[in-house]
């Protein structure tokens, strides 16, 4: 059957992860506050890398290509900010995110067909790249704020071409 693996429905499956990924939860938060309290933010990341993980199940097993890309770019952006957190460069935690959700859309078109992921991974990749530019103080923010809002327009001129197109 469809519904099932290993005779064990799919719903049932995500029930029990859910739990489980409540209680490692719940077990990580009480030693986040016991012995790793210099990290006062890891939690967060710990929660998205479990809920993208959740996710990602969710989408594969029901063929969801929305929950999918909501769970690579929550996993992504959790194993991001722990990365920032415990490597002590938390002033690039924005280009760890943006990296995140670029990859997150590559990989829903690559894993998923949607084709459309690409175009945002696109755009996600330019807006990155001027983002990197101006933590590292080579272009000024408004500069960079400028170019991001041209990509942005042009993200939203290819939607709407596209929306157009399939109308006719």
């Amino acid at each position: 059957m469809r519904g099932r693996i290993y005779g064990i429905k799919k719903s049932k499956i995500l029930s029990a992860m859910l739990l489980l990924f409540l209680i490692i939860y719940f077990v990580f938060i009480a030693l986040n506050v016991i012995f790793f309290k210099e990290y006062r933010t890891l939690w967060f990341y710990v929660f998205c890398l479990l809920v993208g993980l959740f996710e990602i199940l969710k989408g594969r097993f029901f063929k969801l290509d929305s929950a999918f890309y909501l769970g690579a770019g929550l996993f992504l952006t959790g194993a991001g900010g722990g990365v920032s957190i415990l490597s002590a460069t938390e002033a690039f935690l924005s280009i760890y995110v943006l990296l995140a959700w670029v990859t997150a859309s590559v990989l829903s078109c690559i894993i998923c067909g949607q084709r459309f992921h690409l175009v945002i991974a696109y755009s996600l990749f330019f807006v990155l790249i001027f983002q990197l530019l101006q933590k590292l103080n080579l272009i000024s923010f408004s500069i960079s704020i400028a170019i991001c809002l041209s990509f942005l327009l042009l993200l939203v001129v290819s939607a709407l071409v596209s929306f157009l197109k399939r109308l006719k």
